[in-house]
């Protein structure tokens, strides 16, 4: 393996967001009324956020490793997305609040400064308080946004198991592997708890880390639990074999000698920003485009998504990430 050799998670990345802005395409265009679990846009959107979780559990755990002080740990954790995070949600209450609303910007802003919005939030839950999107299909601002706090209890999980030493043994990932898998199997039914089933991914990503000395990757192994998986589709069994089969396979990509995804991220990883921007950008879209063709919205979302994540890389992200740098360089001294 040559110093210049990586590995290809800077391409899974944008694809996991890619596919989600995807999704949300047919989603926010049909209404989810008009939408099933096992629509194959909606699969491909869950398969989206998955191959990011994936790759968080996998390398959470890495960086841990590399500096177990959870100051630090926290530290680069909030580096990472709490910039961007911030100034998204500024962006949409100051930029695309105005221009979508339904009130007149006098209303707009009383409403946005009284108490009585603040105690609706999360505002990305319901924009009526606001006027935004009370017309489209769907009425969210921003829904994605629910996967940063879930995302960041699982941070408190794997610092938590830091701390108490338990990172180094090599099946410490099965217990919550097992819990979190029981209770999406009570919480199914139970809306928003049945979103619990995608911490199932960011730990079996951990658990491939963990062991990576010991599991071996190989394309057959790969489709056969593709096979497995499409055996059962349209039960919940298939979202069990999906469970082992889409950490597997993310892992084994991301490890695969394909020199031309090496350095897909040499001008930024815009994947953040796409999955922040991406939805209260396509709702604006839709906003004003209600008739649009599909095909249309698609190109549409990704013509306004992509130069927004790119601004909010150079702008606000890459400073974050070269201070989240610095407290590596500064702990090797």
């Amino acid at each position: 393996m040559t110093a210049q050799y990586r590995n290809n998670f800077d391409f899974l990345r944008f694809l996991g967001a890619a596919l989600i802005i995807f999704s949300h395409s047919f989603a926010l265009s049909l209404g989810y009324a008009n939408i099933y679990e096992f629509d194959w846009h909606i699969l491909i959107g869950q398969f989206g956020l998955a191959v990011l979780l994936v790759i968080s559990g996998h390398l959470i755990p890495a960086s841990w490793e590399r500096l177990p002080d959870y100051k630090v740990f926290f530290r680069k954790r909030l580096l990472r997305i709490a910039p961007g995070l911030i100034v998204s949600i500024l962006a949409i209450l100051f930029i695309i609040g105005p221009i979508a609303t339904d009130l007149t910007l006098t209303e707009y802003f009383a409403a946005l400064f009284s108490p009585a919005t603040w105690t609706t939030l999360p505002f990305y839950t319901d924009g009526s308080a606001l006027g935004l999107f009370t017309t489209n299909p769907v009425t969210y601002v921003d829904a994605p946004l629910w996967a940063i706090p879930l995302e960041f209890f699982l941070y408190v999980v794997v610092a938590v198991m830091g701390i108490a030493g338990l990172l180094r043994y090599k099946n410490s990932m099965v217990p919550a592997i097992a819990v979190t898998v029981l209770l999406w199997a009570v919480c199914y039914m139970l809306q928003p708890f049945d979103k619990i089933r995608f911490m199932i991914y960011f730990f079996v990503g951990a658990f491939l880390w963990i062991n990576r000395e010991r599991i071996v990757y190989k394309w057959y192994a790969v489709a056969a639990m593709w096979l497995l998986a499409f055996m059962f589709f349209h039960t919940q069994v298939f979202y069990v074999f999906a469970f082992i089969a889409i950490p597997y396979t993310v892992i084994w990509f991301a490890n695969l000698p394909l020199e031309r995804l090496h350095n897909f991220g040499k001008y930024g990883d815009f994947s953040f920003g796409m999955f922040i921007y991406g939805y209260p950008l396509q709702q604006t879209i839709v906003h004003f485009m209600p008739s649009i063709e599909i095909w249309q919205f698609i190109i549409l979302s990704f013509a306004f998504t992509i130069p927004a994540a790119v601004l909010s890389f150079y702008l606000i992200e890459r400073h974050a990430l070269a201070k989240k740098d610095k407290i590596r360089t500064d702990k090797d001294l």
